[in-house]
Formats: structure tokens, sequence, C-alpha cells
């Protein structure tokens, strides 16, 4: 990672500029005949991205047809004799992005939005529930390849992304874990939330190691771990928390359970052990589905009671609700044929983003934050806290 990655080796007023964090980002073209600094492409794409552009083709117009303005503040350079501001040829931006080493992005966009935690989370003692789970770019798939995967980590209340990190071929969402969350200056407080893949004893570690907390489902992974949970009693256990949710044609009923971890759970530093139960009917009441999850949290009882661990637990989807399905459906990311090197991982990062911007800009639907981009262009500059 590198070292300005970690808010507390850079000012924090450049981290919150997203124009200083551009800068940061290594620059992989000869400096001979470079004419257009690469913080100003990344500029360009970012914003084109918050407009809703889903292809390279809807990049390339954007960055044709931006006006002046939005050059400026982008930092274009600007001719010395008629005093206009250049505009990269479109095809330099889109070739441009593909030689970006995309692990500096992302550390880039991570640092950027660690270092807007404290306006987000202006308590110091508050939970942050952040959730982590992992995407296969499926338009990067080829004959003889199998498709891009990525690992995020969401703030799971504001649907923002913070971290997001490229999974190796020949590895897994495991031991992209700790590299995810090591782009995060700060995880004081944190709760992480992941599926049961990530239900692991070093992933239960690292948490404490920074001053973190989990809270995982536990599943055929820990087959020891589960049948010691589910031994237990639960029959004596009272339900102390239940939710009722109705909509889409089915009513939905959430329990939840909690006791003490029992003396002897095989798992680090756990604290509570509980079972989560959702039971699903059609509007008649006629039963369509029933399940259980037990799981376990570093949390101890002071801190998250029945209620609020029910709130953690299913804010583990969040980051699938929030993030994945709007950059399939509304920015048509699983559409995209963009395969080339860092490309599609760069773009990913951005669409992130861009849903995050118009989120934390009060658009919760993003669909109509891009209608809203595309109106003027300078919006999107404003969505990107650039004006």
């Amino acid at each position: 990672m590198p070292t300005w990655a970690n808010p507390s080796n850079r000012q924090e007023a450049d981290l919150r500029d997203l124009r200083r964090v551009w800068e940061q980002v290594p620059d992989p073209r000869d400096s001979r005949g470079r004419r257009h600094p690469l913080a100003v492409l990344l500029g360009l794409v970012q914003a084109a991205l918050v407009s809703g552009a889903n292809s390279y083709a809807a990049i390339r117009h954007w960055v044709a047809a931006a006006p002046q303005e939005v050059l400026a503040q982008l930092g274009a350079r600007q001719q010395r004799h008629t005093g206009m501001f250049m505009a990269p040829h479109p095809d330099t931006v889109c070739r441009t992005i593909k030689l970006v080493n995309a692990a500096s992005v992302d550390a880039a966009y991570a640092a950027h939005r660690a270092s807007q935690l404290a306006d987000l989370y202006d308590d110091p003692d508050e939970l942050i529930p952040m959730s982590v789970d992992g995407k296969s770019l499926r338009g990067t798939a080829t004959a003889d390849r199998p498709a891009r995967h990525r690992l995020g980590a969401l703030l799971s209340e504001e649907g923002v992304m913070v971290a997001t990190l490229d999974v190796a071929s020949k590895s897994n969402e495991i031991t992209a874990f700790a590299p995810l969350l090591d782009q995060i200056g700060c995880l004081k407080n944190v709760v992480i939330t992941a599926d049961r893949l990530h239900c692991q004893r070093e992933h239960a570690r690292y948490p404490h190691r920074r001053e973190a907390f989990y809270l995982f489902p536990v599943g055929g992974n820990q087959p020891k771990l589960f049948d010691q949970l589910d031994a237990l009693p639960w029959k004596d256990v009272p339900i102390e928390w239940t939710t009722y949710d109705r909509g889409h044609g089915r009513t939905e009923i959430r329990t939840i359970q909690v006791q003490p971890a029992p003396p002897g759970t095989r798992f680090p530093h756990v604290r509570q052990v509980f079972l989560l139960e959702r039971y699903v009917y059609d509007l008649h009441w006629t039963p369509l589905s029933a399940v259980a999850v037990l799981g376990v949290t570093s949390l101890p009882a002071t801190l998250a009671g029945p209620r609020r661990l029910a709130e953690l637990a299913r804010g583990e989807w969040a980051i699938e609700n929030q993030d994945h399905y709007v950059r399939d459906t509304t920015l048509s990311e699983d559409r995209c044929r963009v395969r080339t090197a860092s490309a599609p991982s760069i773009l990913a990062t951005m669409r992130s983003y861009a849903i995050g911007a118009l989120r934390l800009l009060n658009h919760p639907n993003i669909a109509e934050g891009a209608r809203w981009a595309r109106d003027d262009f300078t919006n999107p500059l404003i969505a990107l806290g650039l004006t």
C-alpha cells in the first residue's frame, strides 16, 4: 500500500479534495509528449460516470462535449495565446485508463473515503457498520478467461463504498480480506459484517487488532463451531426482537435470540452468539420459506443488544442491494465489454464512487441522480465536490 494511502501520512485537507487524490496516482506514460495531466483524465472519466456513462462510447461522448468551465474546474491546461482550456482527445482518455495501475486507484479512493468518515460519524463512540462482499464483472469474461472478481467494503447505513480491491485470479476473497481493509486508515468502532465465507479465525483476529468488531454468520466452513452453536438450548432463550415487513407480494418475519458466548467457544474474541430466523409468507399467509442462521460477534452486550445485532446482521446485504445491484441495473456494469488491462477494475471503482457521491448529495435513487447529473455539465462536479 502506498504510504500516502494512510490518512496519518498526508494532510487531511489533501485527502478530502478529490483532485489532490487523483494527482497521487502514478502516471504510467512517458513524460515526453505528455500534454494532459493524469488527474484531468481521471476527473473526466469520473464525471462522465456520475452522469450515467456506461461504456467507452458514452465516456468519449461526454469528454468530447465537456465545456470550458468543466475543463477549468478539473485543472486542464490553458493555452497561452488564446486562454482556452485544452480538452484531451477522448481516445487518449480511454487509452490511458488502460495503463494506470488499478491498485493505486483503489488505494487513492479508499484514502479519500476514509478521510470523510469523521464527517459521516461525528460521535467517536458510534458504531460504524461496514459490509464486505465480492462481485464478479461478468462482462470481462471470455471463452478462455473467467470474469474479473473484486472485493469491496461498504458503509451499510449510508450505501457508500469505502474500499475496493481486485481478487487475484488464482486466489479468492479470503486472502483479499485483510489487504482490502488495510487501505482504510482507521477502523476503530467499525463493525465488519460479511457472509459465511469470511467466518475465518484470522478474519476475527484482524478487526480486534484494528480496534474494530466483527459479526459473522456461521456455516459449513466452520463445522465444529457450527455444531457447538447448534447444540445450545435455543428453545430456552427468549426471542428478544422481531420485525415484520410487508411488500412485494409477501410478508417477512425476522426474529433474533441472543446469549453470551458459552465457555470454550471455538472462535477468537467472540462475546455473543445469536440465532436469526426468517419466515416468508405470501399475502394469504401461506408459508413460502423459512431460514435459520447461527452467528457470532465480538460485540459485547453493552454496545449491541438484540435489536442492534439484528440490524447489523441485516446490513450484511447492504453491499448487494445498494452497490452491486445498482451497478448492474442502473450503470449496466455487467453489459460493459471493457476488458483490457486495468480499465475494468478502475471503471468499477469509479462507478461505486459515483453511486456514493450521488447518495451523499441526497439522491437515494441513483437512476434519478444520474439524470440530474446529465442535465448540466457542472452537476457531476457538484456531486464530486469540485465546485
